[in-house]
């Protein structure tokens, strides 16, 4: 089926495909939810905010955390994001140019993420996320996608 609102729909079979691969892990080798999770966010972060940018809201972080948004936890010395479009525009950023450095807990099982932005040789930002905050962040900017559009999934 071909895309009408390529934005929106991209976002939600996006968002769609990371569900599919979260119940497919733990039934065979060769699943890797969190790698998906990655790719996810490629897929909802960078391809919409370059259509998108001048329709993310600028919901300040507090109404957010008000609403049940998880948000990064940032590193001493950087400041937090003002709204979600800062947000979008710094996870966007460290996640395309893969400023990630992948946390593991005592197990050794990747448990989180830090990310960060660079500017010429200075870091600009730098935050840690647990993995489920990461999912929680998807989760949450699919449904600002889907809303700020013309598309109306089946079920979402």
């Amino acid at each position: 089926m071909m895309y009408e609102d390529v934005v929106a729909e991209f976002a939600w079979r996006t968002h769609e495909n990371l569900h599919a691969i979260e119940l497919a892990a733990g039934q065979g080798p060769g699943v890797f939810e969190t790698t998906q999770l990655i790719n996810s966010m490629l897929g909802l972060l960078v391809f919409p905010r370059e259509e998108f940018v001048d329709r993310i809201p600028r919901t300040p972080l507090a109404d957010l955390r008000k609403q049940g948004w998880p948000l990064p936890r940032v590193r001493p010395g950087f400041a937090q994001a003002r709204d979600l479009a800062e947000l979008v525009r710094y996870l966007r950023n460290a996640i395309s140019h893969f400023n990630i450095e992948f946390q593991g807990d005592s197990q050794n099982r990747i448990s989180g993420i830090r990310v960060w932005n660079m500017r010429r040789r200075d870091k600009t930002w730098e935050a840690d996320l647990r993995l489920d905050e990461l999912r929680g962040i998807a989760e949450r900017f699919t449904q600002v996608l889907v809303e700020n559009s013309n598309f109306r999934p089946g079920a979402f």
